[in-house]
């Protein structure tokens, strides 16, 4: 058995790269001008106050009174508020960083909360939706979608690759989740790809309808049957009772107790990852998951 591939995500273009190079050079630009700062305020606290010059006379007086600063208990408070402002600069960077790589698609909320907005396995995870990959896989993926979705045709070949990279390590299960009020074919499609899993050729259909997006009428969905070798009397005939309209019915119940609320959305062991993401956001989840 192959050993776990390491992440496949490429290079980072130049533009990139140059981007996060001139993100770090402001963030330690400011960092540099904070103590700069805080070292010419302690030199002007504790440089000598009384100047003498050839014109005059330095009078003789009582010794004044220490001021707070210069008392070492003050000392120590100036210690003390100088630590907290480098971490308090520190922490602020850290945010800025990691909201960055939220919104770029770079890292999810998941990974950074690992167990937060997770679903429960045993529910999501059915025997009877299409599925592929070994039943006792240490990684179970579960994908609520919508086949006039956009993101969700975007997202497979990110899911295609990771059937090539990881088959034998990830149980991947597909269940339907039409938004029809806004993709108002969506829910056909999905009772034609479940009677195309009727006679075994779901992912003929699903990666069929897909390639047709903006074709899915009745009158294309018996065509693409025809297209993939499917019994076309049966299937015509699945179509008109609508006999899978439960099932679309019991996954749309199961996506929304798990918290879907919009497509793609793929559990990851429990892991919610909502939209269609770079491969190396899910591979790390995996890798993460496969080394448990």
């Amino acid at each position: 058995m192959r050993g776990v591939p390491t992440l496949t995500s490429g290079r980072r273009s130049n533009l990139e790269i140059a981007s996060v190079s001139a993100s770090w050079r402001i963030e330690f630009g400011i960092l540099t001008y904070l103590i700069v700062l805080w070292y010419n305020i302690i030199d002007f606290m504790y440089s000598d106050e009384t100047q003498t010059t050839d014109f005059e006379t330095p009078k003789t007086s009582r010794p004044k009174a220490k001021k707070w600063f210069q008392r070492w208990w003050g000392r120590l408070i100036l210690v003390f508020l100088a630590i907290f402002l480098i971490i308090a600069a520190a922490l602020i960077f850290y945010v800025a960083k990691t909201i960055s790589l939220v919104k770029s698609g770079e890292l999810t909320p998941q990974e950074i909360f690992p167990r937060s907005l997770t679903g429960d396995l045993p529910t999501l995870a059915t025997d009877d939706d299409p599925n592929w990959g070994p039943k006792e896989a240490k990684v179970v993926m579960v994908e609520f979608s919508d086949f006039q979705c956009p993101f969700c045709k975007e997202v497979k070949p990110v899911l295609e690759q990771i059937r090539r990279d990881y088959g034998d390590k990830v149980r991947f299960i597909y269940r339907d989740f039409p938004i029809t009020e806004t993709h108002p074919e969506a829910l056909l499609a999905a009772v034609a790809a479940n009677c195309a899993h009727e006679q075994g050729k779901f992912w003929e259909m699903h990666d069929k309808i897909f390639d047709n997006q903006d074709n899915l009428s009745e009158a294309s969905l018996k065509t693409y049957a025809v297209q993939i070798g499917l019994n076309n009397i049966q299937f015509g005939t699945c179509l008109k009772s609508q006999k899978y309209l439960p099932e679309i019915e019991d996954d749309m119940k199961a996506g929304y107790a798990a918290g879907v609320e919009a497509t793609p959305t793929i559990f990851i062991n429990g892991v919610k990852v909502r939209g269609a993401l770079p491969l190396a956001t899910y591979e790390r989840i995996i890798i993460s998951e496969l080394s448990r």
